[in-house]
């Protein structure tokens, strides 16, 4: 018995055509937004519009509205804050790797690396490390001024992604933890996004802080070394980490840690693309991270300075 197909040869052909259009006008589309993102602000909206018609279910629509949010309360056009909402994704201070995809990815990926990943980080933690030693990063004396500098020594912040690469010494020491988090690079957040180990010794109280000014990212901790007396407080709830689990947090909101067992407590810690954002929605916040720096990687997002440039974004994104 022969099944007839629903479409004819010349249905299919003309189905691939099209196909292929929608592919090279896209790259078109995206190509031409790079090079005319900082010159041309009319252009680059009217294919942000584009892209809104040709991919409406991947929200472009939230990323412009984001962009007003910001160029408005910079201007001071409305009641500025110091930190901002990405429109039509949620912001909660705690996320449950069930709850998505992504989470549930990144969860499984790393615990199945567990003993590899433990094996090099206490082999690390636990000897002299005279070569390749790691310089850590963000000492608590930086952060919270000089009555913590005696703390420089008990909290460490271990870098070993930034930038969109690996560190050297990270591809020196932890070779098999590089090649477990590569498989995680498409959900790591770009630029401002890191991957270290967090190292806290006994006795050590880290005070309340937020690290983000937007939820567009969120910050991952995969226990390794989790003695008892160790906690976390994010937007007022309490949590404790534990071998071989996550715990994802939005750190935007207002958080504290702290150490009060006898022994260091040791996590990797990744920050991620926040889970309900889309392919698109990344790419155009990847560009504006880098080419536009309108959401400013360092300092905040109060680094848009240029009035004149934020008066014509916000008159054409209508």
């Amino acid at each position: 018995m022969t099944i007839q197909s629903s479409l004819s040869f010349s249905e299919i052909i003309g189905l691939s055509f099209l196909t292929i259009g929608l592919i090279v006008v896209t790259v078109l589309v995206i190509y031409l937004l790079k090079r005319l993102w900082q010159n041309n602000i009319t252009f680059f909206l009217w294919l942000l519009k584009l892209l809104k018609f040709l991919y409406p279910k991947e929200n472009v629509h939230r990323f412009e509205e984001t962009i007003k949010l910001v160029a408005r309360s910079t201007l001071n056009l409305t009641d500025k804050s110091s930190k901002f909402v990405y429109s039509g994704i949620t912001h909660k201070p705690w996320y449950e790797f069930d709850d998505y995809k992504i989470l549930r990815f990144v969860s499984n990926t790393l615990k199945e690396g567990l003993n590899d990943i433990e094996d090099e980080c206490m082999a690390y933690f636990l000897s002299e490390h005279s070569v390749h030693s790691i310089v850590p990063k963000h000492k608590p004396s930086e952060i919270f001024g000089e009555s913590f500098k005696d703390k420089d020594e008990s909290w460490k912040y271990n870098l070993i992604w930034t930038q969109g690469k690996f560190t050297e010494a990270a591809l020196s020491l932890f070779p098999k933890t590089v090649n477990i988090v590569t498989k995680l690079k498409p959900f790591i957040y770009p630029l401002a996004g890191e991957v270290a180990f967090l190292v806290m010794e006994p006795g050590v109280v880290i005070p309340p802080h937020a690290d983000s000014e937007i939820n567009l990212s969120l910050n991952c901790h995969f226990g390794i070394k989790t003695p008892e007396g160790c906690g976390i407080k994010v937007g007022g709830e309490t949590r404790s980490w534990t071998r071989g689990e996550i715990l994802c947090f939005d750190n935007s909101f207002t958080h504290e840690a702290w150490n009060k067992g006898q022994e260091k407590r040791v996590v990797l810690m990744l920050d991620i693309y926040h889970p309900e954002l889309t392919k698109i929605e990344k790419y155009l916040l990847k560009l504006a991270l880098k080419d536009l720096n309108l959401l400013g990687i360092e300092g905040g997002y109060n680094k848009i300075q240029d009035s004149q440039y934020l008066n014509q974004l916000l008159k054409n994104f209508k």
